[in-house]
């Protein structure tokens, strides 16, 4: 349109010009042939005219569009990232005086998927992610990435933070690749601000975040050092006095089969306070940093395998990858299961997380265990990679599917996928599957159906300290 109007005005310069001539050859010259001459002079010079300023017009414009192509590839190779073709950390911090709010997402672990598979696999994962995400309703294009595996959402307009931040997990939660029939799959933390200055200030709520495992955290005054030292001391304190009033006890959760027959419990670590009973995620973080978490394991399991053992049932309890490597707990549990009647009927859970990241050991320690009669339960199963290549070699004898997969099931496709897939490798393997986190008949009738072995969860009963 621009080129057309430019056209437009060099002819009106040439015909402004072919006037001129024509007038003044009808002044100066009257009669009829010199007014000929006059015309056909104008008009040749008209066009040569025109010609020259088409041909400059040109020239200039061919320059501002080099012009205009050179700075685009500036802005390209400055402001955008090459491997998801977002806006990158400098074209966000370009666009954060605009904002009214921010949002920091940082995938969990990501360096381990790099580790375990491959740089090549780490990017394509990021790429796929950041296409699933730019394209949701309710980022409306404004997705950066920050670097590594890290992305920033700038918010331009009054919205809710919370609500596009739990709309970004959903995605993520239900967002996988697959390679060589491997399921990878991420979690990650978010952290929103409104609060300037928003960067710093989101920032600090990512690493509070990232430090106490939430996956969602709003900066807030209150996420400060003091608090936590109030808190971490606080929690301190009554593991100390729990230890020291022997009231670290063991509660009791039934598993059942297909005809909703019990066949086993799981032991679940409480601290009860009067009346009250408190539940690992207000303690056990703590614990872990402290030397009261071994003396926690050590209480549970005398505790659990003294209630334990005059009941011919079987029994899990769970053990830490810091409880493996803990050279006292480790020979404590041995020795443990040597002196048991029936060893057999125990299974010791551990993290799939925890059993993949530190495998030789982990496969060491399994190994032990099996020697004295007593099996293998891999927990969790499906919330970080799921690699079946390692569960070959560790030969678990359960594998209990991660309980936030199990309560997906009944409205994500991605959730049905993954457990047929864990379902079905566990009946050609000889490996005995549990859904964990069963909590309505509507899922155990999905899980059913797709081939669950044993299940577990608040619809068929909740923990109990006797049973």
């Amino acid at each position: 349109m621009k080129e057309n109007n430019n056209i437009v005005f060099i002819l009106f310069i040439s015909m402004f010009l072919a006037a001129g001539i024509i007038g003044v050859f009808t002044i100066f010259c009257p009669s009829s042939e010199n007014l000929k001459n006059g015309i056909i002079v104008s008009t040749i010079l008209s066009l040569i005219v025109f010609f020259i300023i088409f041909l400059l017009e040109k020239k200039i414009l061919f320059k501002k569009e080099e012009l205009k192509a050179l700075k685009k590839e500036i802005d390209k190779k400055n402001y955008i990232d090459s491997l998801t073709n977002l806006p990158n950390r400098n074209r966000f911090f370009k666009d954060l005086e605009k904002a009214k709010g921010v949002i920091l997402l940082d995938l969990d672990d990501f360096f381990l998927l790099n580790s375990v598979y491959s740089k090549e696999v780490g990017d394509e994962f990021l790429k796929k992610l950041a296409n699933k995400l730019n394209h949701s309703d309710f980022i409306d294009g404004n997705l950066y990435r920050m670097g590594g595996d890290e992305f920033g959402v700038i918010i331009k307009e009054e919205k809710d933070l919370t609500y596009i931040a739990e709309m970004l997990l959903k995605v993520i939660e239900n967002f996988y690749i697959t390679k060589d029939n491997i399921i990878i799959q991420l979690t990650a933390t978010i952290a929103l601000s409104y609060k300037e200055p928003l960067i710093e200030t989101a920032d600090l709520a990512l690493k509070y975040g990232k430090k106490n495992k939430l996956n969602i955290v709003l900066f807030s005054e209150n996420l400060n050092m003091f608090e936590e030292s109030q808190m971490f001391l606080d929690v301190t304190m009554r593991i100390k006095n729990a230890l020291k009033t022997d009231n670290v006890v063991p509660f009791f959760q039934c598993i059942k089969d297909k005809n909703q027959k019990i066949i086993r419990y799981e032991a679940l670590m409480r601290i009860k306070e009067k009346d009250k009973y408190l539940v690992p995620a207000v303690f056990l973080d703590v614990a872990k940093k402290t030397k009261l978490y071994s003396e926690l394991t050590i209480h549970m399991v005398t505790k659990t395998f003294e209630y334990m053992k005059d009941k011919n049932i079987p029994f899990s309890i769970n053990i830490s990858y810091d409880d493996i490597i803990n050279h006292r707990i480790y020979n404590f549990l041995l020795e443990k299961i040597e002196a048991f009647p029936n060893p057999k009927n125990i299974i010791i859970e551990l993290l799939e997380t925890e059993a993949f990241e530190k495998f030789d050991y982990v496969n060491s320690f399994i190994h032990e265990i099996k020697s004295r009669g007593a099996k293998i339960a891999i927990d969790d199963f499906g919330s970080g990679y799921s690699n079946f290549i390692y569960l070959e070699k560790l030969q678990p004898d359960f594998i209990k599917i991660d309980g936030e997969i199990v309560s997906q099931i009944l409205f994500s496709e991605n959730a049905s996928f993954l457990v047929e897939t864990i379902v079905d490798f566990c009946k050609k393997n000889s490996i005995i599957s549990i859904a964990e986190f069963v909590s309505h008949r509507e899922i155990f009738i999905a899980l059913e159906e797709i081939g669950i072995d044993e299940y577990q969860g608040f619809y068929f009963c909740k923990p109990q300290e006797k049973i």
